[in-house]
């Protein structure tokens, strides 16, 4: 068996968003009150086993591995069908400091994490020595001769804290006459995740991370220009979004396995260092967020308004629906060690691509019938438009958010 790669620890493969531009958010240019928080509790479920390669094909997460004997034929082909979850909890907390400006921050935390490599073995040639091909036993008791055991389920990340974010947003069309008289609203958001995420343990072949990289959930520094429309003709009830981003990803260093608990999977510091370094490649994309409102509501005077009816039909609709599609470009690995062969291996696996991201959401809000709670859900797809370098997880989330004034 060769040493493994980092795309054999399948936890650097989810497309979780954690951030504002998530499909737990709003709009893009939406900001709270002046001198009101806003509290926003989700929950993501997240499953992989696909991903595209060079050529844009859907296909299982790692590539088959054949095996062979020393000096001899082809033992057989270890054919790995892998699953990943995640569950994901992500509290995130935002105040307005003017009706224009939010500041605020999110929390995730990998409640679980599972991942099932799901390895079958395909025989291989005959071996005259058995009288017949290696059977999938024969080939572990092999391995477990030399020290190395079958990789079988993980679990772990139970209760594990993510990259926390940080993050400005100002809209500035709301100071700019000309924009606002055309109903056009323009917002700025920035972004900074803090390394507060834990890596994978190298010595684990299915060992899963949750840091920004690991989680492929945004970058580590980013920055959005938005604008979006509502449109009166239709009672204000179509709105429509753009989203122009980039993402970046800084260099770090990460420990090279020894193979202690793996060593005829794991067994590459001889050859790349104790440690090697990792840029992972910037992202950039664009946005597109459909959204429209079903159902307004009957807009009750209530404490929220002060009594006032007026107040309550601008407040949000009960009843909102939403699609968003998302196109992400990938940039090219830089992957450093004392081997140019293993780096050059590791880059060919995160070679530069794209990712095509389908949102569909439903929202609503109770704060017309003078409750202040919000409840929302949706579903995220990178299956049903094909992509290229990238692996392609599907997410449900659901999540609750509540407006709160102090002052």
């Amino acid at each position: 068996m060769r040493a493994g790669s980092r795309k054999t620890q399948v936890a650097a493969v989810l497309g979780l968003v954690l951030s504002w531009a998530s499909p737990a958010s709003a709009g893009f240019t939406d900001t709270p009150p002046a001198d009101t928080f806003l509290l926003d509790t989700s929950f993501f479920v997240a499953d992989l086993t696909h991903a595209y390669d060079n050529e844009g094909r859907l296909r299982p997460l790692l590539d088959p591995i054949p095996r062979y004997e020393p000096g001899g034929g082809l033992q057989g082909t270890l054919v790995p069908e892998a699953h990943v979850r995640f569950m994901v909890l992500v509290q995130q907390v935002y105040l307005g400091l003017l009706d224009s400006l939010t500041v605020g921050f999110g929390i995730p935390v990998v409640l679980r994490t599972t991942v099932d490599p799901g390895l079958r073995w395909v025989p291989g040639d005959y071996q005259p020595p058995l009288g017949r091909p290696y059977s999938e036993e024969d080939f572990w008791a092999w391995a477990a001769s030399m020290g190395q055991p079958r990789p079988g389920p993980w679990v772990g990340n139970r209760g594990v804290l993510g990259d926390v974010v940080l993050g400005v947003r100002w809209r500035f069309s709301d100071h700019v006459d000309w924009l606002a008289r055309r109903g056009l609203r323009l917002a700025v958001t920035v972004m900074a995740a803090l390394p507060t995420g834990r890596p994978p343990d190298p010595e684990e072949v299915t060992a899963a991370g949750t840091t920004s990289w690991d989680l492929h959930a945004q970058g580590e520094l980013a920055v959005h220009l938005s604008v979006e429309r509502t449109f009166p003709e239709v009672d204000d009830r179509l709105t429509v979004g753009l989203d122009g981003f980039y993402e970046v990803l800084f260099r770090h260093r990460y420990r090279t396995p020894t193979g202690t608990k793996h060593p005829l999977l794991l067994n590459r510091r001889p050859y790349v260092g104790e440690t090697y370094t990792l840029d992972p490649g910037d992202f950039s994309g664009i946005s597109l967020q459909v959204e429209g409102v079903p159902w307004k509501g009957p807009a009750r005077a209530s404490w929220i308004t002060g009594g006032d009816e007026a107040r309550a039909r601008r407040l949000p609709p009960l009843v909102t629906l939403a699609v968003r599609y998302t196109h992400v470009h990938l940039g090219q690995s830089d992957w450093e060690s004392d081997s140019a062969l293993w780096d050059w291996e590791q880059e060919r696996s995160w070679r530069p691509g794209y990712k095509n991201v389908l949102s569909l959401q439903g929202a609503v809000s109770l704060l017309r019938l003078g409750v202040p709670l919000d409840v929302y859900g949706g579903y995220r797809n990178q299956t049903w438009i094909g992509g290229k370098n990238c692996r392609a997880s599907n997410v449900w989330f659901t999540g609750v958010r509540v407006p709160l004034k102090f002052w």
